[in-house]
């Protein structure tokens, strides 16, 4: 399993791009910035976006990556003609009234027509698994204000957890510690550690928050957690605080890693 730091802020400035992980080359968490990233050889890959759940950071090139490959088809290429978005119901549906919705952005779904559209949407549930590219992906529920899951990735007997966007949750800590073979747990740090009130009522996560929570963790200090989300006005002031806390194989992504298991 291969995953590609495409963004890990929970912002954009110049240099700092939004929240995607790009695996295995073919399929996406979230879609924050990969048309800011990947060639439009390498966006024509991609087969399919599971999207945590509807805040701009996560679906933003959701529109640009399905205008690209408009272009793609239409200038004579027949593989790959779609992408299929995997979420929950509730945000399938939100796409489609907010988003795709020929006022935002023109209707994907029915683009070039109903029968062979660009985008497919497809519904899941948590904790009900699916296979994409020979990659399980099982969603789990977390704590954010809009419905969201984060996603336990399973390829040839290795586990890889993504927490999406979350606060303090219990669930996925009991689906992490029973993992037999887990490589690595990506979780969300957004804030530093004087706004833990606005990480409360936002969904997020300090490094204080991050370390409670990592108490539910049977392997921590063992198996490699990525902090990601973080807000690039405070890394600097983050950074130091993650380190503080003393924990091994604790670190906060960059867009220049990628994680091979």
């Amino acid at each position: 399993m291969k995953i590609k730091v495409l963004g890990c802020y929970g912002g954009q400035q110049v240099g700092f791009r939004l929240t995607s992980f790009l695996v295995n080359d073919t399929i996406l968490l979230d879609a924050g910035s990969p048309a800011e990233v990947l060639s439009l050889e390498e966006q024509h890959r991609i087969r399919h976006i599971c999207v945590s759940h509807t805040h701009l950071d996560h679906i933003k090139d959701i529109a640009f990556l399905a205008d690209n490959r408009c272009v793609k088809r239409f200038s004579g290429y027949a593989e790959n003609r779609d992408i299929t978005i995997h979420s929950l119901a509730k945000n399938n549906q939100i796409l489609m009234k907010h988003f795709l919705n020929g006022h935002i952005w023109p209707d994907f779904t029915i683009i070039p027509n109903n029968d062979d559209a660009i985008l497919k949407l497809c519904d899941i549930e948590p904790e009900v698994p699916f296979s994409i590219d020979g990659v399980q992906v099982t969603p789990i529920s977390v704590n954010h204000p809009v419905p969201c899951t984060g996603f336990l990735l399973d390829q040839d007997g290795k586990q890889l957890i993504y927490s999406a966007d979350s606060g303090n949750t219990d669930r996925l800590w009991e689906i992490a510690n029973a993992q037999p073979n887990l490589q690595a747990i990506i979780m969300d740090c957004s804030f530093p550690n004087a706004n833990q009130y606005l990480a409360d009522i936002s969904g997020h996560m300090t490094p204080n928050g991050v370390m409670n929570d990592l108490k539910k963790f049977k392997q921590l200090g063992s198996v490699p957690v990525y902090l990601y989300h973080m807000k690039p006005e405070s890394l600097n002031l983050m950074i130091d605080q993650v380190e503080a806390l003393q924990v091994p194989h604790l670190r906060m992504l960059t867009q220049a890693d990628e994680l091979l298991f």
